[in-house]
């Protein structure tokens, strides 16, 4: 059995100057998969919680708390949808991307290339710089609405001297490289795992099912935490009060 592993996202279609890619495929996929169980979870809310119920509050609860206990209550309330939406969008995107059909079934492209049809979203870059962008956009926001214009800027220049001048390129450096370590990071391992998965599926396929799996599902778990807790923790640095 051939293996091709490409770094970048294959491309399925064309509209207009526009790319459709696999992995864009996948991400609308999981977005409407999101969505439509929102909407059945929601018809079926219950002041008894059954069991699946009781998880996903769990879930929700713990995250409400880590935004709150971190970034306080009036930020954290207001940036728990979005950190909420980061958490779930990211772990179902991992975990689907280990289900049956993914990097197996194949399609010809516009470019008369055979491609796979699907490929798990955040082993595209493309997917997890999006996410990175809008988690630091908001942290500038976030700083600009609790500190304001001056009180942000000041952030830049603080203590107002010779050498803060020079230095503020320093810490602009450091806004760009939050980007680049939220992207990078999620990227680098979801991409590496589903390689080893797909490598170690033909070299051992009962393998598999029984361990790399479960590891995959572990691995897939811990990246969505650490993209949520460091978004949280640059919102809840960006926003803090210094006397």
């Amino acid at each position: 059995m051939d293996i091709e592993i490409s770094l970048v996202a294959e491309p399925l279609f064309q509209i207009g100057p526009v790319t459709f890619t696999n992995s864009m495929l996948t991400s609308i996929l999981v977005g409407l998969a999101l969505v439509i169980g929102s909407l059945v979870l929601y018809r079926r809310w219950s002041l008894v919680p059954g069991r699946f119920q009781g998880v996903v509050e769990m879930g929700m609860r713990f995250i409400y708390t880590l935004c709150v206990g971190t970034a306080g209550e009036k930020v954290g309330r207001r940036i728990f949808p979005l950190v909420g939406t980061f958490f779930i969008f990211i772990l179902m995107a991992n975990w689907g991307g280990l289900l049956p059909g993914y990097g197996v079934l194949t399609i010809r492209n516009f470019e008369g290339h055979e491609v796979p049809l699907l490929r798990p979203a955040n082993s595209d870059l493309n997917t997890t710089v999006a996410m990175a962008l809008i988690s630091i956009a908001t942290v500038q926001m976030l700083s600009i609405s609790v500190r304001g214009v001056f009180g942000y800027i000041k952030e830049f220049f603080e203590p107002i001297s010779f050498m803060s001048v020079i230095l503020f390129p320093v810490h602009l450096i450091g806004e760009v490289s939050h980007v680049i370590s939220l992207s990078v990071r999620l990227f680098g391992n979801i991409f590496a795992g589903e390689t080893l998965t797909i490598v170690m599926y033909v070299l051992i396929p009962l393998v598999v099912p029984t361990m790399f799996l479960g590891l995959e599902m572990l691995f897939g778990f811990i990246q969505a935490m650490i993209f949520t807790v460091l978004s949280i923790g640059y919102i809840a640095l960006a926003t803090a009060k210094h006397d």
